[in-house]
């Protein structure tokens, strides 16, 4: 670290404590601005089913409608990232063989 951005222990003791709460859907995104474009992002939902429409995902995404853009906050990147690797499973064996391999 630069030396010009050291704190002393008497400028630290300068600054309060302060107790923040944070709710459950803090981490939730939704609305934005493309970084791009710099265009209002636009709300859709993504439906994609696998294993012959047995399981369905709805995959929630922020849209560039001028770029075609998208972005994902955390949760929905980790549904999708579950998604894919349950599509790349689905293309090498039935779900029945994937759903013996997860029970066992």
């Amino acid at each position: 670290m630069k030396e010009e951005n050291k704190m002393s222990l008497k400028e630290l003791k300068k600054f309060k404590e302060e107790n923040l709460e944070v709710g459950e859907r803090a981490f939730e995104v939704n609305e934005g601005i493309c970084k791009d474009c710099k265009e209002k992002l636009v709300k859709i939902v993504e439906n994609r089913s696998i294993f012959d429409g047995t399981i369905s995902f709805h995959i929630i995404k922020l849209r560039c409608l001028k770029c075609g853009r998208e972005y994902l906050d955390l949760d929905q990147a980790e549904k999708y990232d579950f998604l894919l690797a349950l599509e790349k499973a689905s293309k090498k064996e039935p779900l029945e063989n994937i759903t013996k391999k997860i029970v066992a």
